[in-house]
């Protein structure tokens, strides 16, 4: 809790004598309505008191707001806030006070400058409600012990901004409310957002310094202001009258509370009642609902770009078809994005900001550098850019299929009271009129008005009322409908044939246990929405808890040898000990019993082990003294390990320290929303009897089955209202089944998915759009795919061309490219060696044009090849490997061998490597015996010295880091240009020559190089930095020159040109030749982290980590290698891969290359199917072992 916390408070008003408070003018406003209460709550004084009070009158235009009798109020005193007393949050049927109690806390609350401070926090743990004190804990327990209940005052932070804090009126969110002034609502929009709310206390911790008390409406970490004892003759108004907006709304605090139970009921529903009976509940049958049509608009001519420069471009002129798709084919840093992306895709975005007029025209993008294009279509890019793997994402969000699924539930599902199960349907009296009408004719109705005192400000009258009625004779029904409804508080009862009886009711709340509801909207079904999510595990679907067996992981070890991981070093500790009371209390316990910590941990006394694990309420001395003469001694009580881990894990004050609490915790499935991430009330909604929860964890297949079925089940007026939705969805839903994503559960983590799905996902919601005449420009789409899914990913691009559009794609794979109707090759090298046509047309002429490297590949003129070794006889093995999808499948894997792990997307591949192979070798490297999480047994591990895991994360978020800094390239040209006689002489220092400094760069752009320029409906545009022209530096820094160039200029060299440049600078030529060896000789060394693939960052760390280490022993893991490479890049990159294995080392590689299968020594093919149908071993051996199975996909691809 932040101690420095401070609010500004505003007057509203002030106190008159003892009865009367005068409202300042410019909030008078905010009186509207409110005199429909009969009391309200005022906040006043510098102490912040605050009093329930009786109104008499208020005056609207004057602001007077007088009382019924003398309230002992002091006069002249400020008046901070006023809000109406509501019964079912102010008033508690039963609280009980200490007889003796002193007078009310007179601490001034509100300093001279009109500020109020914080004094603890409000947090939500697993779902309950805690109130964090500090260090007046103590005063305040004295001041509310005996009390049951509180009343507590906090502040709404996210309500403290002059928009909200001017406004005067408001809209509650109460059902059929009118517009009302601020100080008529409870609403968090006021002059000063301080909540008032009543809890019963539940347990003071005087541990931790917190009380936990009932169910609370604020946000966790709210800042705490006050808490006042709940002293009923004070605050219960015994008789008190609300607005009629208000009187269906419970009486007591006690019946405001939600019931806390994990379980839920669904009971029948008036209108499933009326179904059985109505004449309408057959539909006919709607075969051709989802038939979809669309138009097929087509053009004739191409996209003609003349003298294209960008970059390594040298003029060149190309065509490319409209209504084709066309493939870009090359090396890597031939040429490829420089023409498609920096100059084709660039030029669109341009032109379409200039089109916006004035508003984006200090925005726009610089002009690429080229002659002419003509007939350029707005243009649409899919990159390789991954799709956020929070772990709030899903397939439900990123696809959009949530979105869908919320607005169908929201619009005609059926809600259930969380609390009882019964259906409630709020309808008007011309709804029910016409659902009673749906009866067959001459069927007899009895209407009674609703009847329950305890329920309503005022007694029903005449009880005794019905009305009789015959379907088919229905004169004067709507209007008795009406009748009823008024006087059963908006809820009748309907008796149908003397036998069935139905509640109708106008009211969003429960009338058989009077739960209150708020209405139906999209976001009741947010798990990302704090009013919504399930107050247990804030969303997630699952809670941490600590594990004690985690805490001690090697009990046959001392603790002074290891026994747990979270005292570190104790035996060093105890040779130069310090004030670490988590370490010392440990020590303490030990010598306080006369207990040897030199045993191991589970022949410790069984009272020491438990002290040492949960603490004690007993105090204990720890007196210690290092070797650096420092010594201290310290009394408190023992807090032991799980408090200790508790208080990290709940109070940390940043990521790393929580993570360290995360090591001695498990993850289970929540046991409140049993994994649905939803409150109560939005499982509690259905269609047909599915709800929506079961629907958002259906499959993709599930969910068409599901929406299949609608059409015919539902009623036409609910089939009409969500028509259009239901076609959309279906039209997307099929799609993702047509990339062979059915398996797919909505409610899966987006951080499980494989590349492969990612990929796909990314693609098919480009095609959701049905947008036509565009150009679409696709990056390595076949990126993570299996051959099995080509076809798949071929017919969905064949699909955007045949909807009207012009299709661009940059891939390497040889099926894709087949598929293009024109391929533009570009080389006939990288860098400066490219960016020339080399060769451009159909499939054949490019095969035939002898200049193509790309056509010999195609024509299997030349092929991917490299020596193979005999496998030793050194294996690793993994028993019982499991998570995700996997089977407990056993493995072996070779030392000293290139392994390739092949499968289907989501077959298991990536969870067997990252969530397998790696953690277990790692934790058996640092001395962890504990691998029960990840298999049953391995071994072999001791052929392995250590584990280099190459994958494709970006090397850096910004656009300040580079190839150079990544690789500690920088240090050493910074070194270089210090050294120069021209710095030496200005007193230039190293850091003078980065941009990211300040003595160094660009004070315009900060180093950046660029200016980022806001927009509020468009993604952010960065144009050329007007002072340093993008060069980042400062002029002074430009003038150094070193071999002849400024830093600028080297770090505008390519990897290629670099290696000339710094031949006598041997460190430097070292960290360049292996940047080089990887593929990478087009790459600049300045060129932004972020724009990098996702292949060329896997080799940018493979060429650190080859600098690094020059070790045999190794498993080098990689994910993917070869995307984004061209057929002769691949081939060299294999030579590599083989001077590493011939080094004494292990190659991993998880791989849908054919090329890299077949030259793999071993390969563990992983299936058949993804998701639950996949985590299999089909086959683990040689590339002819496997060509030998019949039922594998990856064996089929490579006959």
């Amino acid at each position: 809790m932040n101690r420095n916390e401070y609010f500004n408070v505003y007057e509203i008003g002030r106190v008159e004598g003892r009865n009367k408070i005068a409202i300042n003018k410019s909030f008078i406003k905010g009186l509207k309505h409110l005199s429909s209460f009969s009391h309200i709550i005022i906040i006043f004084s510098k102490e912040l008191m605050q009093k329930t009070i009786e109104i008499n009158n208020i005056d609207g235009k004057t602001g007077i707001i007088t009382f019924n009798e003398d309230n002992d109020l002091e006069d002249n005193v400020p008046v901070y806030d006023i809000k109406p007393y509501f019964p079912c949050e102010d008033r508690v049927k039963e609280s009980f006070s200490p007889k003796i109690k002193g007078a009310d806390n007179k601490k001034v609350f509100v300093n001279s400058k009109n500020e109020i401070a914080a004094i603890g926090n409000l947090k939500k743990i697993n779902g309950e409600d805690f109130i964090y004190i500090g260090n007046d804990f103590e005063n305040i327990y004295e001041e509310l012990r005996g009390y049951s209940h509180i009343k507590i005052m906090w502040w709404f932070s996210r309500f403290d901004e002059a928009k909200y804090r001017r406004a005067t009126e408001c809209d509650p969110p109460y059902e059929n409310a009118p517009r009302t002034g601020i100080f008529a609502s409870r609403s968090p929009v006021r002059p000063n957002p301080i909540a008032l709310t009543t809890a019963q206390i539940l347990e003071f911790d005087k541990s931790l310094k917190r009380i936990k008390v009932s169910k609370l409406d604020s946000f966790n970490n709210t800042p705490l202001i006050k808490i006042f004892p709940y002293i009923a003759v004070n605050d219960k108004a015994e008789v008190c009258s609300v607005p009629d907006w208000l009187k269906h709304w419970p009486e007591w605090v006690e019946e405001f509370e939600e019931e806390n139970t994990s379980q839920l009921y669904i009971k029948e529903s008036s209108l499933d009642i009326i179904k059985k009976y109505s004449h309408n509940n057959i539909n006919k049958k709607k075969k051709d609902f989802y038939k979809n049509q669309y138009t097929d608009d087509k053009k004739a001519e191409g996209i003609v770009i003349k003298g294209a420069r960008q970059n390594n471009l040298k003029n060149i002129d190309v065509t490319i078809p409209y209504n084709k798709i066309t493939a870009v084919t090359g090396v890597s840093g031939s040429g490829k994005s420089s023409l498609i992306f920096d100059t084709l895709y660039s030029e669109s975005q341009r032109r379409l900001m200039e089109s916006m007029g004035n508003l984006a025209n200090d925005a726009c993008r610089e002009k690429p550098d080229f002659d002419m294009i003509n007939g350029l279509p707005p243009a649409i890019s899919i990159s390789q850019k991954s799709i956020s793997r929070n772990p709030r994402s899903t397939v439900g969000t990123i696809t959009e299929i949530y979105g869908y699924l919320r607005n169908i539930f929201s619009t005609i599902g059926i809600r259930h009271c969380p609390n009882c199960g019964s259906a409630i349907i709020p309808l008007s009296s011309h709804e029910i009129y016409e659902k009673l009408m749906e009866l067959p004719t001459n069927t007899r109705i009895s209407i009674k008005p609703y009847n329950n005192e305890e329920l309503s400000y005022k007694p029903v009258i005449n009880e005794n009322l019905v009305y009789e009625h015959v379907i088919g004779g229905e004169e004067n029904m709507l209007k008795n409908i009406e009748e009823a409804l008024n006087i059963g508080n908006g809820a009748i009862y309907v008796l149908i044939n003397d036998y069935e009886k139905i509640l109708f009711q106008e009211k969003q709340m429960c009338y058989e246990c009077k739960h209150l509801m708020f209405e139906l909207t999209p976001s009741t079904f947010s798990y990302n929405n704090p009013d919504c999510m399930c107050q247990v595990c804030n969303g997630l679907g699952i809670h941490r808890e600590i594990d004690c067996s985690l805490i001690v992981s090697k009990p046959d070890k001392s603790i002074f040898d290891g026994a747990s991981r979270l005292w570190g070093d104790l035996r060093k500790f105890k040779e130069n000990p310090n004030a670490n009371w988590s370490k010392g209390e440990v020590l303490a316990l030990a010598g306080d019993m006369n207990v040897d910590l030199e045993l191991p941990w589970c022949e410790l006394p069984q009272e020491l082990r438990e002290k040492i694990i949960w603490g004690t309420e007993d105090e204990i001395t720890y007196v210690y003294k290092n070797k650096n003469g420092r010594s201290g001694e310290i009394t408190r009580k023992v807090e032991g390990a799980y408090n200790y881990i508790k208080r990290l894990y709940e109070n940390g004050s940043n990521e790393s320290i929580k993570r360290i609490a995360d090591e001695f915790m498990k993850e289970d499935i929540c046991n409140s929303c049993n994994g649905e991430r939803l409150n109560r009330e939005g499982r509690s909604v259905e269609i047909l009897g599915v709800r929506y929860s079961v629907v958002a964890a259906m499959t993709i297949d599930e969910l068409k089955k599901w929406i299949e079925e609608l059409p015919d089940a539902l009623q036409e007026s609910e089939l009409n209202k969500i028509e259009p939705l239901l076609k959309k969805l279906y039209r997307k839903i099929d799609l993702y089944i047509k990339m062979g994503l059915n398996y797919l559960a909505l409610n899966r983590s987006v951080a499980t998915l494989s590349g492969g799905e990612l990929q796909r996902l990314k693609i098919v919601k480009q095609l959701n759009g049905e947008i036509t005449n565009m150009l679409y420009v696709l990056d390595e789409p076949s990126t993570g795919l299996h051959p099995k899914d080509y076809d798949k990913l071929i017919m969905i691009i064949k699909e955007l061309k045949d909807y009207g559009n012009t299709v661009v794609i940059v891939d390497h794979n040889k099926e894709i490219i087949k598929c293009a109707d024109y391929i533009i090759d570009i080389g006939k090298g990288a860098g400066i060696n490219g960016g020339n046509i080399v060769a451009q047309g159909t499939v054949i002429e490019v095969m035939d044009n002898e200049s193509s490297e790309t056509g010999k590949y195609l024509c299997n003129e030349k092929t991917i090849e490299i020596e193979k070794l005999e496998l030793s006889d050194k294996w690793i093995k993994i028993d019982g490997a499991r998570g995700n999808n996997l089977k407990n499948i056993d493995i072996r894997l070779p030392i000293g061998a290139i392994t390739c792990i092949t499968g289907v997307s989501g077959s298991g591949k990536s969870t067997l490597v990252s969530k397998v192979i790696y953690p277990v070798l790692i934790n058996k490297l640092e001395g962890k015996d504990d691998i029960s999480r990840f298999c049953d047994y391995i071994s072999g591990e001791n052929h392995v010295k250590q584990i280099i895991y190459v994958d494709q994360r970006p090397i850096g978020r910004t656009s300040r880091s580079n190839i150079a800094t990544y690789v500690g390239l920088m240090d050493e040209i910074k070194k270089l240009f210090a050294s120069t006689n021209a710095a030496k002489t200005r007193g230039y220092k190293d850091s003078k020559f980065s941009f990211n400094s300040k003595d160094g760069g660009c004070e315009k752009c900060n180093g950046d190089g660029s200016i980022c320029n806001h927009i509020s409906f468009m993604e952010d545009i960065w144009t050329t930095c007007p002072v340093c022209k993008g060069k980042k530096y400062k002029n002074e820094v430009l003038e150094i020159k070193y071999n002849g160039k400024n830093i600028y200029e080297v770090l505008e060299m390519t990897v290629e040109e670099a290696l000339n440049f710094f031949i006598e600078q041997r460190k430097v030529y070292k960290i360049l030749e292996t940047l080089f060896e990887v593929g990478l000789g087009y790459i600049k060394l300045g060129q932004s982290a972020t724009t990098l693939s996702g292949g060329e960052a896997q080799r940018i760390k493979l060429s650190k980590e080859l600098c690094l280490n020059q070790l045999s022993d190794c498993i080098y893991i990689f994910d993917e290698p070869t995307s984004g490479l061209h057929f002769s890049d691949i081939q060299n990159l294999l030579v590599l891969f083989n001077k590493i294995r011939n080094n004494g080392n292990t190659i991993l590689i998880i791989e849908h290359n054919l090329d890299v299968i077949k030259n793999a020594d071993w390969i563990i093919d992983l299936g058949p199917e993804g998701g639950a149908l996949g985590g299999n071993v089909i086959m683990q051996g040689t590339v002819a072992d496997l060509l030998g199975v019949d039922y594998s996909y990856t064996a089929r691809a490579l006959k």
